[in-house]
């Protein structure tokens, strides 16, 4: 992103700026439960809302997780247990995420996905999506990050579930990249508090980052998501759903057609939902972020003395060791310890 351009980025023709009218986005995520149907209703509510974008998620469970745990989820948290359930039930296949790539060039609205581990990123090219979005629990995960940017794609990165160190080492580490990509606040309790949104934090970030925020909301209603917009929000993120009583993990925080309708028509009107410019995680991130977020492994058993490589390390979830953030600065350090197959690595092992 040079000096001229790194206020703005493009997506599929429609530029993205502070001079911009606010980017709407209709996270269906896994609203749809599996059902292709539902998703095309809800990518026709999207469209009918005005929508600017629909986004998916797409995941590769086995490049995630740990093969122990995919096998038996009860050897780590009942979160991790309840959510690998789901989404063995509800995860499309590579040819349902087509269908619904092709349904959405036929309704005109742009098609974004979040990919959760590489070879999703991989699969997504094949579709040639435009841009990519980086969910919370991914904004330390620097392997993924480069492997994106290399796809010259502009980047889309939530800062649920983080710490404002962790969100500057990530947009240094990015800015290292050369890639055009923007920050969305979030808070990512399901459903999060409108007392604990902090949107305030939008012009902090946009002053101490000097790059494009936007706002990822999930709270029940539509006020603060558009006082987040009146705040210098770019982009607005929101979960839409048929009907908020469905099943599914993400119902209850998303809103339903005409509440989002509602929250695109009158985006600039409201002032509300203040809150603090102080960045900390939320009891409830904290609980998101040891199911969601990842670490770094053992690939392979490690003997004292042996370095750390790309082929005996690797980043899984959840949460139990040292942040993959640390992934790079590991490689070529010496082990000073055995370490087995699968045990998590500490900071210790930095040095």
């Amino acid at each position: 992103m040079t000096n001229d351009d790194k206020n703005k980025i493009t997506i599929n023709e429609i530029e993205i700026s502070y001079d911009q009218p606010c980017y709407i986005i209709a996270e269906i995520g896994i609203n749809h439960n599996g059902d292709i149907e539902i998703a095309k209703k809800l990518i026709d509510a999207a469209v009918e809302s005005g929508a600017n974008a629909v986004k998916f998620q797409k995941r590769n469970l086995k490049s995630i997780y740990q093969k122990e745990i995919l096998e038996d989820p009860t050897l780590d948290s009942q979160g991790t247990e309840i959510l690998l359930d789901v989404l063995n039930e509800i995860e499309f296949k590579e040819e349902e995420f087509k269908i619904i790539f092709d349904y959405c060039q036929k309704q005109k609205i742009t098609f974004l996905c979040t990919p959760w581990d590489i070879p999703s990123v991989d699969f997504l090219e094949k579709l040639n999506v435009p841009a990519y979005k980086i969910a919370s629990a991914d904004l330390t995960n620097f392997p993924l990050i480069k492997h994106i940017s290399q796809t010259k794609k502009p980047m889309i990165l939530s800062t649920g579930m983080s710490n404002i160190d962790e969100i500057e080492k990530t947009v240094n580490f990015i800015k290292t990249l050369k890639t055009d990509f923007l920050l969305l606040h979030c808070n990512s309790t399901y459903p999060a508090p409108v007392e604990l949104l902090n949107l305030n934090l939008i012009p902090m970030l946009k002053e101490k980052f000097n790059v494009l925020i936007g706002y990822s909301g999930h709270e029940t209603g539509i006020i603060a998501s558009v006082t987040a917009m009146n705040l210098g929000g770019v982009v607005i993120e929101r979960h839409i759903t048929l009907d908020k009583k469905m099943e599914g993990l993400d119902q209850s925080s998303s809103l339903e057609p005409d509440q989002f309708k509602k929250m695109v028509e009158f985006i600039r009107e409201s002032e509300k939902a203040k809150g603090t410019q102080q960045k900390k995680m939320t009891r409830g991130e904290i609980l998101q972020r040891e199911v969601l977020g990842k670490s770094v492994i053992c690939a392979s058993d490690i003997q004292i003395d042996e370095a750390f490589s790309e082929k005996n390390i690797e980043v899984r979830s959840p949460a139990r060791g040292l942040s993959p953030q640390y992934f790079y600065q590991l490689l070529g350090k010496k082990s000073n310890r055995v370490i087995k197959r699968g045990e998590y690595l500490q900071l210790e092992d930095l040095t």
